[in-house]
């Protein structure tokens, strides 16, 4: 500006001296009340950068649609950014889109899904599909309108974000999550279920529930179990269901159900919890939410299927049921046997007996010879009594730990560390007793750590519970500063987190004594304490903020001052004001993180008293030039504030006895600092020392014109800056319209740079370039004695625009090309390749199956069974992989290939192996043809551990049974049979096994493993039922075989049938079967 207008030199100069929401709410209020303010604001949007964003806001304020809309096409992005998002929400939108960055893209994508303007979306969609193709065309899908998602949501699905779809159109995506669900091999269902998890839960909970039951998942619910909250929030009975049902017990024992859930489900009667209760790892979380009065129904319920002269409940139940109900447990578990005898677990169980019966059965533990043995009886002693909540007895209990005054020091700290999880019922009456034994802890010759730290916790809880007690505070207040003295002050409870509203005030009128007292001498670990247990509650309390005030001055030690000062500028209320004062009395506090914060962000009036030169005081580094740290909100920043921190940060820069790490960190704080920060980063782009140069070229995408880096990065792409240099222009490339990305990068291809370099610049261009570059990238790609690696990045950019033939075309050499360009083929996963080009891209799959590269032949088939629902009838090529004896193969690369297929592959490679004669295999091969059948057998025993319950088994089934006819093939035969069938098909085995005692004895073995592994067991009826026909054949597998299945009982507490059977198992007609069931343990 040469000539400047009075008005805008007078609105500048008004502007100048403003911290920065002062000066914008100046600037709103001048735009609307201003007559001249279209000629000043025309003014300013021919300026620099400061002065187009004032002429922005001002045109913000007036709604000036013209002057907004053509701050879109402004050269900084910050600037673009506001003025697309204003045009947008007033529902306007200048230009084509398909021409701005990808940045402005993505901004205009981001504000719609925001600021919904379903015309401006479905509009735009389908131009930018076929301009940049599904992946960008999916962000702005949930913009769009219902008949558009409608018709795109298939296509789209793959690269959408589903949740935000469920959101804004629940129930197109409802219907979309059910045709697929219904669409899904059950084999496939599971993993369709795990990307559909989110979007189903953000549902509303009804049309979510409702796929849940029409399409449940097998084994466990998808997606987190705290997204289920809303569905138990509507419908709580159904969610329980869901969770409860008995194929899902082995997750729901791996798993702990938020309490959020679990408060929404114990609105649900006791009928309906006690299914999903039984199937818990541990009801503890559940009785935690639920109402005292109904916890002894709901855990009588639990646990009415375990024998109660047997069964031992943990200790955190007990310590949740109402006292009633856990002295009549505790007296119950008194009369197991396994308790009975183990005097230790005698004592434990007995503390939570009623008070007088509990104390007297810890007597005489607490006189006996081992101090061990004391120890422990003594921290139950005091646990019973706080069980009692009663405050006389804790008094009691108390005074009779003042006697332990002679005792070793591991029993005092044991009665210390249990009295202080009674605090809150202690009364002023013990404050002697606990004088007492603060005395004899502290002076006992033996004290240890542990004694200490559970005194400083006793008073620590004392303080926070009973503060308002005279005689228990001023004991926990002298106790403190006994044990910790005015170097070691405990850190107190958390009081904000208690008290209620209010009480602050008198917290601190108890405790001001005691911190002026500390203050008096020097200390104030008291007065920081005390502020960090009252958190925010601090801020309300003007005497205390006086003390910290107070603590901020010239007459404390600088440390004392630092941390007295970041208390003080705790309220971000008060912050702005007192950063003003603090800065007065010593400017070298901007070193301090939230001065400097503060000045960045809202108090940019008083930058130019630290920038302006050397920062002395206190808290600098005396001799050393203060470099300040990376600046936020620079934007927020005059020009002339922006320049002044360049100037200091290249006064670090220029001074080589400062460290090069720290000189690299003062190049990156530049980048914030708009044109005098990009300059000062070009002048050390090529500077000499490596962590200089490097920070200077990773720092110039992040200054306000990032796509002014481009030129000067590719610059370094052949060079050893080119590592950094190429990660940079990825950035810098967002910023620029696609048109001219290719040009430079194009070069680039051509040109001499590193392999790396062009890799990154193929993956550039792919993803920001205009249509067009897969176009120039098959030539790229054909180009002779063009490097591997660059094709097979190529290869794996052309994934991204499979709408275009060019990308085909290089598919098609690549998947005949060097191995490096099949493994980028093969790299891709059917989920993330567009539905309708997925039938295609698994031909290149089937096609890289038959290359004559080992290696490649291996790696294409390891990822057949991903896109064997689109590679049509690959039977024949399966059976062929599966009987290649010259190519190694192991059961589970077996069971994988034959994952996804209908199995009809296993019996045709079985009966073709079996025709093979061993007597004819090679040198040094041991019958190979017999190996391999064992291990297509291992792979269909993995297929079988691997499918869902509810898949059909009947083709692997069958083939098996044929092997099993085969002589010498019975034993693989029939443990591959045990682990594809169901349990029902042990009276089968038991049939095969007739007469062969050793393959009894290992498929009995084998029924171990399974069971140990099962993720779920049918109901206990049906096991008993199948246990009883298994005995009933008299015979030696079915008895063994009863025997491996009757050991579920110990998870039912052999309560029930479960003991019969086992009985009935002892009187076996087979001595071995009555052995085995003799070695059961039902105790």
């Amino acid at each position: 500006m040469i000539t400047m207008l009075p008005a805008t030199r007078t609105l500048l100069d008004s502007l100048d001296p403003l911290p920065y929401r002062d000066r914008m709410r100046h600037l709103a209020d001048w735009a609307r009340t201003a007559p001249d303010r279209a000629e000043v604001c025309a003014e300013l949007r021919a300026g620099d950068g400061y002065a187009r964003h004032l002429a922005l806001v001002a045109a913000l304020v007036v709604d000036d649609r013209a002057a907004i809309d053509a701050a879109t096409r402004d050269p900084l992005p910050g600037l673009r950014s506001v003025a697309l998002t204003a045009a947008l929400r007033a529902g306007r939108l200048t230009g084509r889109v398909a021409e701005l960055a990808a940045m402005d893209r993505r901004r205009i994508y981001r504000t719609l899904r925001v600021s919904p303007a379903p015309a401006i979306a479905d509009a735009l969609i389908g131009e930018i599909r076929a301009e940049y193709g599904d992946d960008e065309a999916a962000a702005l899908l949930p913009a769009c309108g219902e008949a558009t998602v409608r018709d795109l949501l298939p296509d789209l699905a793959h690269t959408a974000r589903l949740d935000r779809l469920a959101r804004r159109h629940p129930e197109l995506m409802a219907a979309y999550a059910a045709d697929t669900l219904a669409a899904a091999h059950p084999e496939s269902r599971a993993r369709e279920w795990e990307r559909l998890a989110a979007a189903v839960l953000a549902l509303t909970p009804s049309l979510a529930l409702d796929l849940l039951e029409r399409f449940p998942p097998e084994d466990r619910l998808p997606g987190d179990p705290a997204g289920y909250g809303a569905l138990a929030t509507h419908a709580p009975a159904r969610v329980a269901r869901l969770f409860a049902a008995p194929a899902r017990t082995g997750w729901l024992r791996r798993i702990t159900l938020p309490p959020s859930l679990l408060r929404r489900l114990v609105v649900l009667p006791d009928t309906d919890l006690v299914p999903l209760a039984r199937r818990l790892a541990s009801i503890a979380p559940l009785l935690r939410v639920l109402a005292p009065a109904r916890r002894p129904a709901l855990y009588d319920a639990v646990l009415a299927e375990q024998d109660p002269d047997r069964s031992r409940t943990r200790h955190d139940l007990l310590d949740l049921l109402p006292a009633n109900t856990r002295v009549l447990e505790a007296r119950r578990m008194l009369t197991v046997d396994t308790v009975r005898a183990d005097e230790d677990l005698t004592l434990q169980v007995s503390a939570y007996l009623d008070w007088p019966s509990a104390s007297a059965a810890l007597e005489v533990a607490t006189r006996a010879g081992d101090p061990g043995v004391r120890a422990r009886a003594y921290f139950r002693l005091v646990e019973a009594a706080g069980r009692s909540r009663d405050p006389d007895v804790v008094a009691a209990v108390v005074t009779r730990l003042t006697g332990l005054r002679n005792e070793q020091d591991p029993v005092r700290a044991a009665a210390l560390m249990a009295l202080a999880e009674v605090a809150r019922l202690l009364t002023a009456g013990v404050a002697a007793a606990l004088t007492r034994l603060t005395a004899d802890a502290v002076d006992a010759r033996d004290t240890s750590v542990q004694s200490t730290a559970a005194l400083s916790r006793l008073a620590v809880e004392t303080l926070r519970h009973h503060v308002e007690v005279p005689e228990l505070r001023d004991w926990a207040l002298l106790t403190i500063g006994r044990i910790g003295g005015d170097s070691r002050m405990p850190v107190l409870a958390r009081f904000d987190l208690t008290l209620r509203r209010g009480q602050e005030t008198l917290v601190f009128a108890a405790l001001r004594d005691w911190v002026a007292s500390h203050l008096d001498r020097g200390s104030h670990a008291p007065l920081f304490v005390l502020t960090a247990a009252l958190g925010r509650r601090a801020w309300q309390l003007p005497g205390l903020q006086e003390l910290l005030h107070r603590a901020t001055g010239p007459q404390v030690a600088d440390a004392v001052a630092r941390q007295a000062i970041e208390f003080w500028l705790a309220d971000p209320r008060t912050r702005p004001a007192r950063v003003a004062e603090v800065l007065a009395a010593d400017p070298s506090a901007a070193t301090i993180p939230v001065v400097w914060q503060t000045l960045c962000a809202r108090r940019t009036d008083l930058l130019d008293r630290v920038l302006s030169g050397r920062v002395r005081g206190r808290f600098g580094q005396a001799g050393v030039r203060w470099a300040p740290p990376w600046p936020t909100h620079v934007t927020r920043w005059l020009p002339r504030q922006q320049a002044k921190l360049v100037e200091v940060l290249a006064f670090v820069l220029a001074d080589t006895g400062v460290d090069v790490w720290h000189r690299a960190t003062a190049v990156r704080a530049a980048a914030a600092a708009g044109v005098p920060g990009r300059e000062l980063l070009l002048r050390y782009a090529d500077a000499d020392e490596v962590p200089i140069a490097e920070a200077a070229l990773g720092a110039l995408v992040w200054t306000d014109r990032p796509d002014l880096a481009l030129p000067v990065l590719l610059a370094h792409a052949g060079d050893d800056r080119a590592r950094v240099a190429m990660y940079a222009a990825a950035r810098a490339a967002k910023h620029l319209p696609p048109a001219d990305l290719t040009e430079p990068f194009a070069a680039l291809l051509s040109g001499p740079a590193k392999v790396t370099s062009r890799k990154e610049a193929v993956r550039i261009l792919a993803r920001y370039g205009p249509p067009s570059s897969i176009d120039r990238l098959l030539a790229v790609y054909t180009a002779p004695d063009q490097h591997r690696d660059v094709r097979a990045a190529i290869a794996g950019a052309a994934r991204q625009r499979l709408d275009r033939e060019a990308s085909w075309a290089i598919l098609d050499r690549a998947v005949g090309g060097s191995r490096e360009e099949r493994a980028a083929v093969l790299a891709a996963m059917p989920y993330a390749i567009p539905a309708r080009h997925r039938p295609r891209y698994a031909a290149l799959v089937v096609a890289a199956c038959r290359a004559d590269d080992r290696e490649v032949r291996r790696a294409a088939f390891g990822v057949l069974h991903h896109w064997s629902r689109w590679a049509g009838d690959t039977t024949d090529l399966l059976v062929d992989r599966l009987t290649d004896l010259d190519e190694p193969l192991a059961h589970v690369q077996a069971a994988i290939l034959l994952s996804g297929t209908d199995y009809t592959a296993l019996g045709r490679a079985l009966a073709r192996v079996a025709e093979v004669t061993d007597a004819d295999a090679r040198p040094g091969a041991d019958l190979p043809a017999r190996r391999r059948i064992e291990v297509l057998a291992k792979g269909a025993s993995a297929l079988g551990h691997a499918l869902g319950s509810d898949a059909d088994r009947s083709v692997p089934l069958a083939a098996i049974r044929e092997l099993a006819a085969r002589p010498g093939y019975r034993p693989i035969a029939l443990t591959a049979m045990l682990d594809l069938g169901s349990l029902e098909i042990l009276v089968e085995l038991a049939d095969r096994c007739a007469g062969r005692p050793v393959i009894a004895a290992r498929v009995a073995e084998r029924i171990g493993r399974r069971l140990r592994n099962e993720r779920a067991f049918p109901s206990p009826a049906v096991l008993q039922e199948l246990i009883e026909r298994l005995i009933w054949r008299e015979d030696l597998a079915g008895g063994l075989f009863a025997v491996q299945l009757v050991g579920i009982g110990a998870a039912h507490g052999w309560a029930g049938r479960w003991r019969d059977l086992v009985q009935a198992l002892r009187s076996h007609p087979n001595p071995d079967v009555r052995d085995d069931a003799l070695a059961i343990t039902m105790s």
